[in-house]
């Protein structure tokens, strides 16, 4: 695999983070300003071992405290494949999703909440066209902050893969990255679908 596709990959998920958008609590969607979005938060996408990692993020404890509830639920992703690139027989589609999700604290790149990984394979939906969905439940203690802004940033990656003698090898991947969705309300499943191509 070349590492061009990657770092490519990579250099969008900057720029589709610069249209990112968030939610103030308690109050409708509005557009973060480029200026406050994190430039040390990078995404990257191991196609080989099916994974997304997101790096320069922080983590910051939650004030313990027996009388916060946790905000749980799920988020389910759907990724409509496409695929007009000619793969051999028996290609599959291998799909893996990082989610991270809370209050979100954009100047210093951390969160309150948590972060999220699954993987799966997708399966074919018709000719040319295989669909992957990936759940991820979660519970967090995000303690009450009507000032602070939260929120759910999910990036995806999806690669073709066929399996010889001397391991897999993959023929195309793509890694993108959705921005800043509203963070649901707890104990629901948000759903979320995402078309890509290879």
């Amino acid at each position: 695999m070349r590492s061009s596709p990657t770092l490519f990959a990579a250099a969008l998920c900057a720029v589709a983070v610069t249209a990112a958008c968030a939610q103030n609590a308690g109050s409708a969607l509005t557009r973060i300003p480029t200026n406050e979005l994190p430039g040390n938060v990078h995404f990257s996408y191991d196609a080989q071992h099916d994974s997304v990692s997101a790096s320069g993020v922080q983590i910051k404890p939650s004030v313990k405290s027996n009388v916060i509830t946790p905000t749980s639920g799920s988020v389910t992703v759907t990724i409509n494949i496409s695929a007009v690139s000619h793969f051999p027989r028996g290609t599959q589609f291998h799909c893996s999703l990082t989610l991270i999700g809370g209050i979100l604290d954009l100047s210093n790149a951390a969160v309150v909440g948590g972060i999220e990984t699954a993987n799966g394979t997708g399966s074919w939906s018709g000719p040319g066209a295989a669909t992957c969905t990936l759940t991820i439940p979660y519970s967090w203690t995000i303690p009450p902050d009507p000032a602070a802004q939260s929120g759910l940033i999910m990036a995806f990656g999806v690669a073709a893969v066929s399996e010889h003698e001397g391991g897999s090898v993959v023929h195309r991947s793509s890694l993108q990255l959705d921005g800043i969705e509203n963070l649901p309300p707890s104990g629901t499943n948000q759903t979320f679908a995402f078309g890509v191509t290879l």
